[in-house]
């Protein structure tokens, strides 16, 4: 009996132990996946810090822009003569002309709309996407 008994033991054990060798594979290729869809690691793992936030490339702003957005796919872009803006579900990538080279600024969803809402503000329609751009309804619309 104790034989039964011992192997029952064994083998919720080997259950147990495959239930959370899973769970940990799931995490990993979680984490792994995820670091693809916002470029804020690479982008302090590559370019030069110069302030919270704030990094510099010797590159021009297009050529920059078109690094980051070539490795991670924006939901949004915006190209105007004063910078590059890169919109991300997590964080909004400015990159402006600093001399001869680009300052990247990341910023939140809403402080990057806010902050670069002269340029933006027509294209992204309000922070992180979320406002809408819907506009009318009202009486005198003319339907």
């Amino acid at each position: 009996m104790s034989g039964k008994r011992g192997r029952r033991d064994l083998t919720g054990t080997w259950i147990g132990s495959i239930i959370l060798v899973s769970f940990g594979v799931v995490v990993l290729l979680v984490t792994l996946l995820s670091g693809r869809t916002s470029p804020r690691g690479w982008i302090t793992d590559n370019y030069t810090r110069v302030a919270a936030g704030t990094y510099s490339s010797p590159h021009a702003p297009l050529a920059v822009a078109g690094q980051i957005a070539n490795r991670y796919r924006t939901s949004e872009r915006v190209y105007t003569p004063n910078g590059v803006f890169l919109r991300y579900r997590n964080v909004v990538v400015g990159v402006l002309p600093d001399g001869r080279g680009s300052r990247i600024t990341l910023d939140t969803p809403e402080r990057g709309y806010a902050r670069y809402h002269t340029w933006v503000g027509g294209n992204w329609g309000g922070p992180g996407g979320r406002a809408s751009t819907f506009r009318g309804g009202g009486p005198g619309e003319g339907k």
